[in-house]
């Protein structure tokens, strides 16, 4: 029997966002039909069960949204569809750009290149958990930080999964020629950057990928980031 896990751990935000909110609707409906009524009649009691049993198989299916893997291969889990695909079939897997039906979205996606088919976009996004006027029902949205370990775990999966003489080193062999060379003299560490800014420099690097900044307007905007001006 195959054995599926999600490699990765998910935020309590992102977790239990929908399942909070699809309970607090069934408790909303619930007193509406109390207050209209001292006792709740036939049709309406039927409605309200039809209505949580809906909320909780959505809110039971959102909470398997995701990528899982095992030895056979990776599953991306949607809240209509399953898609699996094996180890031997994936080429890569890398940021790409969310879209719905062929429209940006606006987000980026982690996506899946195989090669017998059509690319696989995930349902694990970056961005802010709720926009205006748009619950992420069927996507699973989190940080960028979040989604920036998400991403480098799921690539670690694909390295470990190739077979030996096809992986790439994960770190360069050092130069026995070199090794008792004097190194380069120590340079002087800056802070470690703030949440804040490592989440401004990872957009920023985004707009840059996009085409919607020019080098220079990147290097720039990243040496503010980072206080070198």
């Amino acid at each position: 029997m195959t054995v599926w896990r999600r490699p990765y751990s998910l935020d309590l935000t992102t977790a239990d966002f929908m399942v909070v909110s699809v309970l607090a609707v069934g408790f909303f409906v619930f007193l509406v039909f109390e207050v209209r009524s001292a006792r709740m009649l036939g049709p309406e009691v039927v409605f309200l069960g039809v209505w949580n049993a809906v909320g909780l198989a959505v809110a039971v299916r959102r909470a398997m949204l995701g990528v899982w893997v095992s030895p056979v291969g990776l599953r991306s889990r949607s809240l209509l569809r399953t898609t699996t695909v094996p180890w031997a079939s994936v080429v890569d897997i890398r940021s790409g750009t969310s879209s719905i039906v062929g429209l940006d979205m606006g987000r980026d996606a982690i996506v899946i290149d195989r090669i017998d088919g059509a690319p696989v976009q995930t349902p694990i996004q970056s961005g802010a958990i709720v926009q205006p006027f748009r619950l992420e029902l069927t996507r699973l949205v989190t940080w960028p930080e979040h989604y920036d370990e998400i991403l480098a775990t799921l690539r670690e999966c694909h390295r470990n999964a190739r077979p030996p003489e096809q992986r790439p080193p994960a770190s360069p062999v050092p130069d026995p020629v070199r090794a008792d060379r004097p190194g380069p003299p120590e340079q002087v560490r800056r802070p470690a950057p703030s949440a804040a800014q490592r989440r401004d420099i990872h957009a920023l690097t985004r707009q840059y990928e996009r085409g919607v900044l020019t080098g220079a307007e990147y290097a720039a905007e990243l040496a503010r980031l980072r206080g070198e001006e």
